[in-house]
């Protein structure tokens, strides 16, 4: 439906038309209504946007501004443009760069701004994340250490209690995330074992083991569990083809969903989404930052009038269908 405004604007174009003569010479023509009609059509957000999808980030600002605006969801200034597109970002936002501070502010604003134009950002943990927030600093730069005002300040902004970006992460970020009932989104591999326990359970579990500091103890954050954010299995498909797409079915039907969507297993080496099991299990880290070898590459789910969806890997050179 047209805005109040856009009516008026309309209702003005229409009387100046029925006033002035009939002819070729007018200015105002029937052409004209037609052409501010199908602009105005054109401008209008659609009910039902696109998902889009990227992986690691690894704060590097440029490649992140790239990858953002290669899926048209920002604008030259970086300003919110998809609409009511929805934006997943499957962790690891810090860790092996220097652009820690304007990553995190970049999607706190975004996720404002989308939200008043009608779409969202979403934000699921990486390891990455979850080692920041528990203490482990082994992959943070000097140049991020410098960015926070060095080390205690640093440590003092993580701090999910009292620290502004600590706060601002557990306020905004899960550990999975369910988008419109067909695709799941999870930093690593999401196992039958876990997805039995429902999206809204493993959510609550990594808050409460956040919120307490339980890091070293807690199931959903320990690699040896192959827990959410840390399994590589159907990504390297270490019990082989047959094996994993078995447990990604698994995994589908615990969730009744149509798909799995994964970052933290790089793909550097092709610079490519890797998709297997007919499209069943999907790795989105590309290997984005410069760190990685600097590929452009992100997702997107377009909704269908059947209900269906279709899946496309968008790349510099064009736009596939996965």
């Amino acid at each position: 439906m047209l805005r109040p405004i856009l009516l008026l604007a309309l209702l003005a174009l229409l009387i100046l038309y029925f006033r002035q003569p009939q002819s070729n010479s007018s200015p105002i023509h029937s052409k004209t209504v037609k052409t501010f009609l199908k602009q105005q059509h054109q401008q209008q957000p659609p009910k039902n946007g696109r998902t889009v999808a990227v992986g690691d980030l690894h704060s590097d600002l440029a490649q992140t501004l790239a990858v953002l605006r290669l899926a048209n969801v920002i604008d030259a200034d970086s300003n919110w443009s998809g609409g009511h597109d929805t934006l997943v970002q499957t962790g690891d936002i810090v860790d092996r760069g220097p652009d820690t501070i304007a990553l995190y502010n970049l999607f706190n604003k975004l996720r404002k701004q989308a939200k008043e134009a009608g779409g969202k950002v979403v934000n699921v943990y990486g390891n990455h994340e979850v080692m920041n927030l528990g203490g482990d600093l082994r992959y943070v730069t000097e140049e991020d250490y410098a960015s926070f005002g060095g080390r205690q300040k640093r440590k003092e902004a993580w701090d999910v209690k009292t620290g502004w970006l600590g706060q601002e992460i557990f306020n905004n970020f899960n550990i999975t995330h369910i988008q419109n009932g067909h695709t799941v989104f999870t930093h690593g591999d999401m196992e039958p074992e876990w997805a039995r326990l429902g999206a809204e359970t493993l959510n609550s579990l990594s808050r409460d083991a956040i919120w307490k500091g339980d890091f070293r103890h807690a199931p959903i954050f320990q690699g040896s569990g192959k827990c959410p954010i840390w399994s590589r299995s159907h990504a390297t498909q270490e019990d082989g083809m047959e094996e994993t797409c078995k447990r990604v079915d698994a995994v589908k039907k615990a969730l009744g969903v149509n798909r799995l969507i994964s970052g933290h297993t790089p793909q550097y080496r092709t610079g490519k989404i890797l998709s297997i099991c007919n499209g069943g299990y999907m790795v989105i880290d590309v290997g984005i930052s410069k760190y990685y070898g600097g590929h452009l590459a992100a997702l997107e789910i377009v909704e269908n009038d059947d209900g269906s969806q279709s899946v496309y890997a968008l790349y510099p050179g064009g736009k596939r269908l996965v």
